[in-house]
């Protein structure tokens, strides 16, 4: 099958692909990229909120794999939820994630059978004066439309592991943004500026060498604030 070329939109994912699915993360081989960074670890923590409930099992299998995402750039993940974690924890990053609708594979339809036309913005984060804040969304609705061909057909365990999967990869994209404080993109990886549904569903998709570096290189909150501070002083 052939992919409809890829629209770019600023922090937006667009293609269509059908794809069979592969449901194995081979996390026992070690990366090259992992040895290659300093052993220094940053410390990220998202506050997740959600508009619908996550099945137990989808949602341990997006944290994993957004661990497995930004692990080799020496970042660790901690997840709290905003609604009950109220004490500011110490950390590298932080970022408030909002997963908007209903955030899990939709009922099969007759109207799956088929690709859906796109493109789609799949994720967004928030910009002011230039900056990138810390809030990123997940339409799972334009989710839901965009990956829909591909897993309808798929056993219901499958379409939640694959589901929650490309959640966590739309997720690290916007996290890229953020942690980076960067609006450009990759031209290869997870950081590129649009996906096809086969890059979300495959077994292998990734960071590349190089924006790894870059996240770890990122300067932190308080490396951030003084830079900022810096430039406010001196008039940039």
């Amino acid at each position: 099958m052939v992919a409809v070329p890829r629209v770019a939109h600023i922090f937006a994912l667009a293609g269509v692909l059908s794809v069979s699915m592969c449901i194995c993360r081979p996390e026992s081989i070690p990366s090259a990229d992992a040895t290659s960074l300093p052993s220094h670890e940053k410390k990220l923590v998202i506050f997740l909120t959600s508009d619908s409930a996550i099945a137990p099992a989808a949602s341990s299998e997006m944290k994993q794999e957004l661990s497995h995402l930004l692990q080799p750039a020496a970042i660790h993940v901690e997840w709290q939820d905003p609604a009950v974690d109220r004490d500011a924890a110490e950390n590298d990053y932080s970022a408030l994630v909002r997963l908007r609708g209903s955030c899990r594979p939709t009922e099969p339809s007759a109207r799956f059978e088929h690709a859906v036309s796109g493109p789609f913005t799949l994720a967004s984060s928030a910009v002011a004066d230039g900056v990138v804040l810390p809030f990123g969304d997940i339409d799972c609705a334009a989710l839901n439309s965009f990956l829909g061909p591909s897993l309808w057909k798929e056993p219901e365990t499958v379409q939640e592991f694959v589901y929650a999967r490309a959640v966590a990869r739309l997720m690290a994209h916007e996290l890229y943004h953020v942690i980076g404080q960067t609006h450009g993109h990759a031209r290869n990886g997870v950081a590129e500026p649009s996906f096809t549904v086969a890059e979300l569903l495959s077994d292998h998709f990734e960071f590349t060498e190089t924006t790894l570096s870059e996240l770890h290189a990122s300067p932190d909150v308080a490396e951030y604030s003084e830079r900022t501070d810096s430039d406010d002083a001196s008039g940039k």
